[in-house]
C-alpha cells in the first residue's frame, strides 16, 4: 500500500510550491488521452454536476473496471450512503454514477455553471472539499469557495454520525459502552 500512494507525496509538495495555491494542494491524477480523472492525491474524487438536460445533480466518481483506482471503503460507503443501496434513505434528487469524467466535462460543466462541487475520499481523509482545480494553467474554480458544497457536507457529517456510532448502521459495530464503560471499568 505505502508504494502504491508513495509517487503522490512529491508531486504534491511541488504543487503546493506554486504561487497559486494557498490551501493544501493535491494532484488530480489524470488517465490516457481523454485526461480522465482517476483520484485526487491518495484518495477517490467524487464530483457533483448537474445534468444538462434535467438539472438534477450527479455525484460522479470514476469507475473501478480499468483497475486504476483503489476500492476504498469510503469509497464504497459513500456510494452506498448516497445512492441508498444497502442503508439509508439516500440523497433525494441526486443521481449517484461510477464512470468516466474527462477534463473537458469538467471544464465544460465549470463555464456552463454546472460544476457544483467535488471532494477527495478516504480512510484518512473521510471527506475533504476541493476548492479548485488548475488545469493546464487555468484555474476551475468551484462555487462553493474553500469550504464544502451542500452535497459534501452532508457525505462528510454522515460519515462521521456513523463511524463515531451516533447512528445505528448494518456497517458498523459498537465496541465497549463508551465513557460510561470506560470509567465503570476504572
Amino acid at each position: 500500500m505505502g508504494l502504491a500512494l508513495d509517487p503522490a507525496w512529491p508531486i504534491s509538495k511541488t504543487s503546493a510550491d506554486t504561487p497559486i495555491h494557498h490551501l493544501t494542494p493535491k494532484v488530480l491524477w489524470l488517465f490516457g488521452e481523454d485526461h480522465l480523472a482517476t483520484e485526487v492525491g491518495t484518495s477517490n474524487v467524487f464530483f457533483v454536476i448537474d445534468d444538462k438536460s434535467t438539472g438534477v445533480p450527479e455525484l460522479v466518481t470514476p469507475p473501478l473496471d480499468r483497475g486504476d483506482i483503489l476500492p476504498g471503503i469510503t469509497r464504497k460507503s459513500i456510494l452506498e450512503l448516497a445512492s441508498g443501496s444497502g442503508w439509508g434513505e439516500g440523497y433525494e434528487n441526486l443521481t449517484v454514477s461510477e464512470r468516466d469524467v474527462s477534463m473537458k466535462e469538467i471544464a465544460d460543466a465549470a463555464a456552463e455553471g454546472r460544476l457544483k462541487e467535488a471532494f477527495g475520499a478516504g480512510t484518512a481523509a473521510i471527506v475533504t472539499p476541493i476548492a479548485c482545480i488548475n488545469y493546464k494553467g487555468d484555474d476551475i474554480q468551484f462555487p462553493t469557495g474553500e469550504g464544502a458544497g451542500p452535497i459534501t457536507q452532508r457525505v462528510f457529517n454522515d460519515m462521521m454520525d456513523i463511524q463515531f456510532g451516533r447512528v445505528d448502521c448494518p456497517w458498523s459495530y459498537k465496541v465497549g459502552g463508551g465513557s460510561e464503560a470506560m470509567a465503570a471499568s476504572a
